[in-house]
């Protein structure tokens, strides 16, 4: 993806953290960019940090709300002309142990991590199957190939959307849309920070166990969605892609 084919791509989750550092990634090759979000404050924001000189367009709404996706979906097919790239980015955590979480929580974390990959996905693939394609990333986690104490909601979410990513890439490659997810590790970003300020992370755990020592950057995921999304990438499908400094290839278990 050069500048001179610069494309049209809609991220969800795109007000902070992995969302905002991969729409800056994508602004700086003056894609055109559709930003959506929950946080209509913080969206505003995110927009405004941009450098582009691309038509950026703001949606704020739910990841699970149908109406919410097909409103930023069809403003992207009628404002810009169709639609390129999709990033799904969106995602919550609560870190407590399996005997305390509750239905309510275990139905909102799936809710919001699966649903709002896959209606995302759906409302996008059906606009990319009549343009004659596109490209579809999802952020998963490494947790989605492992288990981890005190996040069974977490971990059940990410991988389920491990298992998207595989079969709609199968099912949607004919129409010429590319599949494929991002696992990230530890990744340093508000929702991490947050964790970490509350004593909830175990910052020191994590570092010890990821070979490479430190978290991952945002702009590291960033990075690795460009790529799957380029032409560079043209035979890279229903792969998942980790970004993990080593943490799977770690068969160790720190405290």
């Amino acid at each position: 993806m050069t500048k001179s084919s610069s494309k049209r791509v809609l991220i969800t989750g795109a007000a902070s953290g992995i969302g905002l550092a991969t729409a800056k990634r994508f602004a700086a090759e003056d894609c055109a960019l559709g930003l959506f979000d929950i946080n209509a404050e913080a969206l505003a924001t995110a927009a405004e940090s941009l450098t582009t000189n691309a038509p950026v367009l703001t949606f704020c709404g739910s990841v699970t709300d149908p109406a919410d996706i097909a409103r930023a979906v069809d403003a992207m097919n009628d404002k810009l002309g169709g639609l390129d790239v999709l990033v799904t980015s969106a995602g919550i955590i609560k870190v407590e142990p399996a005997f305390d979480v509750t239905l309510e929580t275990f139905r909102r974390t799936l809710d919001v991590n699966v649903t709002g990959s896959w209606l995302p996905s759906q409302a996008a693939a059906r606009v990319m199957a009549a343009n004659g394609g596109g490209a579809i990333v999802m952020i998963g986690s490494v947790y989605g190939a492992s288990g981890a104490p005190n996040r069974t909601a977490y971990c059940a979410s990410k991988g389920a959307i491990h298992n998207l990513v595989q079969s709609f890439a199968v099912e949607w490659a004919p129409l010429g849309i590319r599949v494929n997810g991002v696992a990230p590790a530890g990744v340093r970003t508000p929702m991490v920070q947050a964790l970490i300020d509350q004593g909830i992370y175990n910052l020191k755990g994590v570092t010890a166990r990821l070979p490479l020592g430190r978290l991952v950057e945002a702009e590291e995921v960033a990075d690795a969605c460009y790529y799957l999304s380029s032409d560079r990438a043209s035979m890279v499908n229903g792969h998942i892609l980790a970004v993990d400094g080593g943490w799977l290839a770690n068969g160790f278990t720190s405290s």
